[in-house]
């Protein structure tokens, strides 16, 4: 049953894996020039010529990394569409499965090895494009330093071994309860679209509870003034958390409270005079503004306010890679489950 099962599978893996093979061999022929080119930024500073290193290193990021990653991104989808959903809806919607039924194949046989087989397979294609892909962007992804951000975190390491068993399991299912062919594909992608994206937003950084960290506004850059609908806005939006998944960034008072438009007029006088009247929605106000004025202004500010911040810090960042992949690795058993479970009962 199983070398059968394979040759039912065999031309669907061979178009996954020859693409495997084809972003292999781009990755091979690109990826030691990264590396060179990493090698070269980690001592140009000695050499002060980090720009140009720089501007090669972003080049091939803009023209190579997001074609990679989005094909990272849409293959476990794939794989639940293509590998998932066919495969019992096909035979149920033929009709085949009753002559491999009569062949001596029981259901339980039938089921537990077609889910194994295709399934171990899906784990394996989603594993090797993580694995090629988290080699090849190593020097972007150390350069960026945004490991937690979601075209890192849900193309690269192991999680997408856990998003390719589930987005498998749930074509299976889907495939299982319709049994036609055309509407499981589109339940699952419906279905795992629903899941990925509120998981992302809602529930991923919510997995562990976020470090709380307060720091005075003098470890703070990015320190400006903005004009906003209702007036002047104090801005600090350097957190320099590389590697961070950050949550919020706020300026409050050592007695609670905000930088407000009172507090500026009531602090600020002599620089707020020198503010241009209109200098646009969104832009940053330094210009101006006698630097001393700046300069007194910024100083009250750092002494009567601190900065807090919430946040997954980098080091939990295996800790919550391990989470997901769990979490959709249990969510593909329970759909195979299902799977098993409505084959052996509920199809006549």
């Amino acid at each position: 049953m199983t070398w059968f099962a394979w040759r039912q599978f065999r031309s669907q893996a061979l178009v996954v894996f020859g693409l495997l093979v084809a972003v292999a061999v781009v990755f091979l022929i690109t990826g030691p020039h990264f590396a060179s080119l990493f090698h070269d930024l980690k001592t140009c500073r000695a050499k002060g010529d980090c720009e140009s290193i720089t501007s090669s290193l972003t080049s091939g990021q803009d023209t190579y990394f997001p074609f990679a990653q989005a094909f990272s991104l849409l293959l476990p989808a794939l794989l639940g569409l293509f590998w998932g959903a066919p495969l019992v809806a096909r035979e149920l919607e033929s009709g085949t499965y009753r002559l491999a039924w009569t062949q001596g194949v029981t259901r339980k046989r039938w089921i537990s090895t077609k889910l194994a087989v295709v399934g171990a397979a899906s784990m394996l294609a989603g594993g090797l494009m993580s694995w090629m892909l988290t080699w090849w962007a190593s020097p972007i992804d150390t350069v960026n330093a945004d490991r937690f951000s979601s075209l890192v975190f849900d193309t690269s390491y192991i999680a997408p071994i856990g998003y390719a068993a589930f987005a498998f399991a749930l074509g299976v299912t889907a495939g299982v309860l319709w049994r036609r062919t055309l509407p499981a594909m589109a339940t699952t992608l419906a279905f795992y679209v629903a899941v990925r994206v509120p998981f992302f937003h809602f529930i991923r950084p919510h997995l562990l509870t976020p470090v709380r960290q307060i720091r005075s506004l003098k470890n703070v850059g990015n320190i400006g003034f903005e004009r906003t609908p209702n007036g002047l806005s104090f801005i600090a939006g350097d957190t320099n958390l590389p590697n961070s998944l950050n949550f919020s960034s706020s300026v409050v008072g050592d007695h609670g409270g905000e930088v407000t438009r009172q507090w500026l007029r009531d602090h600020c006088r002599s620089m707020l005079q020198q503010v241009p009247p209109n200098p646009g929605k969104g832009v940053k106000v330094t210009t101006g503004i006698r630097p001393e004025a700046f300069t007194e202004c910024v100083d009250k500010i750092t002494a009567a306010f601190h900065q807090v911040l919430l946040y997954q810090p980098a080091n939990r960042f295996w800790t919550f890679q391990w989470i997901e992949t769990a979490i959709f690795l249990v969510l593909a058993v329970l759909l195979g489950g299902l799977s098993y479970w409505w084959v052996r009962r509920r199809i006549a």
